[in-house]
């Protein structure tokens, strides 16, 4: 089994290591002759230590055992433990039991031992057979990667589990940073890429067995420990222009990395989610409906300045390390869009609209942690953000019920926001199997917005409201931490004071105010259990929480979430979860009288503030990576259950006005299946490589409705099958030949009748290629569109090609949608989204093809 374990976690080096394989044992112990338990340990070739061999850790009794390859004579270990200094080692192999001594560092944690599961697995990305250009960046080498899924935003996960930290030589760069990694990490700078499961972060103590999988990238010797830049200028056809720039200094105590990117071609930089990402624990909806247009696509705008700025830094001691993490985003973008909206089967309004965003935001987290005495760790994250944005809409508008009614509208829009948060850290050892962890967590949020709506066509006063909503949110938890053999059980407490207040001022005839105010005092006790039996993991996690309100005073509510994981082998898993928990409605949507426009008006009749939704959630999952066969399959199955949701739903209509509420209703079912198979085949004496993946991913969503004030029946279906066929050629100048084929198709219903589907089929041909100097893209994209009773199609193109002057002065001439650019295609764009009763159809023509002839210089 052992062999067979093996086997799998390293086949990465069978290409090359076929053969019998031995074992290497040995202790590691202090220079006072202690045990050192649960070490990190990496084998490497002994001339080679840019690609591991294996990856384990030291038992309890400071024992580890590895499996190398039978042919290798000397290895070189590298080993890392809590509370010692870091030491590699040559090993002669001649079946010899090994002891290495671990020199203790000024405050030493000899106390610390994090028990993990042995077994451990590296997964070496084959970048030799992905043909890969030095331009090639870690989303490219991630998305050729068997069991690795790159998602919306850049989440990436890897066999079932999320990657929120991608190491730079060992040390932790980019976290929940995975946007700004992705794209602009590259092939040239990297001689070894690694996923690694099960990592332990020496700053964290914990007890947990389990821990999630990072990326981490080996550079080549000629970027280390030295500032390295690059600057790319391009100009082209009708005025457009991109400026980019980045810069990094990677060492063994200090990593920079630096991004900049001003343009008006609609591209960003950066990702909401790892923006958000220290505030997002806490963020209310209105937080991230202010910031969600600084991560729009800007691709299908008439317009689009925007210009993002990242600069991380990162610095890591021995006994401490801080890090600062500063984005900056700014946009003005320009659409032209159609929009119809449909309620039932009938269409109601119709809009030609002229929508002007502006705005910037800024963004900076600072976090430190150290070491503070033999037993003690200390860890804090302070984040702040501000935004200011403002909106201009002018609507051309036809009402179709009661009677066809025309009158142009404009909108003025400005919302603000500040947040503040503060999450510090401490964890005791009291023995070597219990700790006690003490967390405190600040939040402060304030959000303001200025709307104006007036007629320009008719002889209407003008409308405005001013709404400003606040959250001030103050938590403790204490934790106790045992450590069994096998197991580790967490028990706690945890106290929290959420005090929210609201108040929109609605300027009529007659100015009246809204005030709105909530406080919440939560107390619950978090239990938790997680281990492992053979090769089965577990967690199971059980909160029964006590929720006060001033107005519904005490309820109950008990969060639970549990997850089985049974390994078959290293890289083929079978998972289950099952998890429960609850939301309070965002306090925004909750004011009496809210404006949309001049002709929506939202109208709350109930009191919605101290009630919440409930979420009721369970999944299967089965992940099978065989990197020998080339072969890697998965199937998710979630399914989702909310009760008491609220739902926006048109109520009437009266004197050309639209008159919405929000409405809780009983229930909201989702069904979802994503499911993936991924097969390689070699082929030749050159070992050319044909790849077929297949994907599908559906999605069920069945709730209530109202229609005329009569609860009805609601669902929608979406299918998204897709296949691609890739061919790698070796040795040739042209290095992939792909075909992707796409098919999205949804159906809206409404009491049991169809009331709308969609189907877009989206056919992509690329040929990508390089050589000594060159490198170059051609993407050619068909898309069809098939919309109730109207068809019709949309071709394109994107191509690239970049000319190495030398090593550091390079010309490239990139075009993004040519053929809408000059005019060869009848582009259109259109899409269906389902929101409650009501069907809203957004078309659109805008689109920002481009054509740039770029200088790029490296520094």
């Amino acid at each position: 089994m052992w062999k067979q374990y093996s086997i799998i976690v390293f086949i990465f080096y069978s290409f090359n290591l076929f053969g019998q394989e031995k074992s290497v044992s040995g202790d590691i112990k202090s220079v006072s002759g202690d045990v050192v338990p649960f070490a990190n340990i990496i084998a490497y070739p002994k001339e080679d230590m840019s690609k591991p061999i294996t990856y384990g850790f030291s038992n309890s009794q400071g024992q580890f055992s590895l499996k190398i390859p039978s042919d290798l004579k000397a290895i070189t270990i590298n080993v890392t433990a809590i509370g010692f200094k870091e030491k590699t080692v040559a090993l002669q192999l001649n079946g010899q039991s090994v002891e290495i001594t671990l020199e203790e560092s000024i405050t030493e944690l000899k106390e610390v031992v994090v028990e993990l599961r042995e077994e451990t697995d590296t997964l070496n990305l084959d970048t030799e057979h992905m043909n890969l250009s030095k331009e090639s960046t870690l989303r490219e080498m991630l998305n050729k990667t068997d069991g690795v899924i790159i998602g919306d935003e850049g989440t990436i996960s890897y066999q079932g589990k999320q990657i929120n930290k991608v190491l730079i030589n060992g040390k932790e760069v980019f976290i929940n940073q995975n946007k700004v990694a992705l794209d602009n990490l590259n092939y040239e700078i990297m001689k070894n890429v690694q996923i690694i499961d099960n990592y332990k972060d020496k700053f964290t103590l914990d007890f947990k067995r389990i821990q999630d999988p990072v990326i981490n990238i080996d550079t080549k010797e000629e970027f280390k420990g030295v500032v390295k830049a690059q600057i790319d200028a391009g100009i082209g056809y009708t005025e457009k222009f991109a400026v980019k720039g980045k810069g990094f200094f990677f060492s063994d105590k200090l990593n920079s990395f630096a991004t900049t990117n001003t343009n008006n071609v609609g591209e960003k930089e950066l990702g909401q989610k790892d923006v958000t990402s220290s505030v997002l624990k806490y963020a209310t909806g209105a937080l991230n409906n202010t910031l969600r247009p600084f991560f729009m696509d800007d691709s299908r705008t008439f317009k689009s300045f925007v210009s993002n700025s990242n600069l991380t830094t990162r610095w890591q001691g021995l006994n401490s390390k801080t890090g600062v993490v500063f984005y900056y985003g700014n946009i003005q973008t320009e659409r032209k869009i159609d929009i119809n909206t449909i309620v039932a089967d009938v269409l109601t309004q119709g809009k030609q609209t002229e929508n002007i965003h502006k705005g910037n935001f800024i963004s900076v987290t600072a976090n430190h942690s150290r070491i503070l005495s033999k037993k003690t760790v200390f860890q804090n994250v302070l984040s702040a953000m501000t935004i200011d944005q403002q909106g201009d809409n002018k609507s051309f508008n036809t009402l179709y019920i009661p009677e066809v009614t025309t009158f142009t509208e404009l909108n003025q829009n400005r919302p603000k926001n500040f947040t503040l948060s503060n999450a510090l850290k401490i964890t005791h050892l009291l023995s070597d199997n219990i700790a006690f962890d003490l967390n405190v967590d600040y939040f402060n949020e304030r959000n303001t917005r200025d709307f104006t709506t007036l007629l320009t066509n008719i002889n209407f006063p003008d409308l405005s409201q001013e709404e400003m909503t606040s959250k001030q949110l103050f938590s403790t938890l204490a934790n106790l931490q045992f450590r069994f053999k096998k197991a580790s059980l967490k028990a706690g407490i945890h106290l929290s004071k959420n005090l929210e207040n609201g108040h929109l001022t609605f300027n009529n005839d007659v100015p009246t105010t809204t005030s709105l105010e909530r406080g919440i005092t939560i107390l619950d006790v978090p239990l938790s259990l997680s281990g492992s039996i053979n090769k089965l993991d577990y967690t199971f996690s059980a909160t029964p929480t006590l929720i006060h309100t001033q107005k519904t005073q005490y309820s109950n509510f008990f969060k639970m979430h549990h997850s089985l994981t049974y390994n078959f082998e290293t890289q083929n898993t079978l998972g289950i979860s099952a998890g429960r928990d609850y939301r309070f409605y965002n306090l925004h949507v909750l004011f009496d009288t809210m404006m949309r426009s001049y002709n929506q008006i939202i109208i709350n009749n109930r009191d919605y503030v101290n009630q919440y939704a409930t979420r009721d959630e369970a999944s299967l999952s089965w992940f099978n990576n065989n990197v020998a066969r080339s072969k890697s399959n998965h199937i998710i199955y979630r399914y989702t259950r909310e009760q008491d949701f609220l739902q926006n739903v048109l109520d009437s209509i009266s004197n050309n006005v639209f008159y919405y509420s929000n409405q809780v209703f009983d229930k909201k079912e989702t069904h979802s299946l994503s499911s993936g198979y991924q097969k390689g085949f070699y082929i030749g004496k050159s070992y050319h490589l044909l790849k077929l993946d297949g994907k599908l991913d559906y999605t069920y969503n069945n709730y209530t409705t109202s229609v005329n004030s009569v609860n009805t029946p609601s669902r929608s279906d979406a299918w998204v099958p897709s296949l691609n066929i890739s061919f790698l050629p070796r040795s040739f100048f042209i290095k992939e030949v792909s075909n992707e084929l796409n098919y999205n198709h949804m159906i809206f219903w409404l009491n049991n009748e169809e009331i709308n589907r969609q189907s877009v089929i989206t056919n992509t041909f690329s040929v990508r290629g390089h050589g000594n100097k060159t490198t170059w893209n051609v993407n050619f994209i068909f898309t069809k569109y098939s919309i109730e009773n109207t068809e019709f199609n949309v071709p394109d193109l994107h191509l690239s090609y970049k000319y190495d002057l030398s090593d550091r002065l390079s010309f490239s001439l990139v075009g993004q949608s040519l053929l809408t650019l000059f005019k060869l295609n009848n582009y259109n764009y259109v899409n269906t989204i389902s929101s409650g009763n009501t069907l809203t159809q957004i078309a659109t023509n805008n689109n920002l093809g481009y054509l740039l002839l770029t200088t790029s210089i490296k520094l």
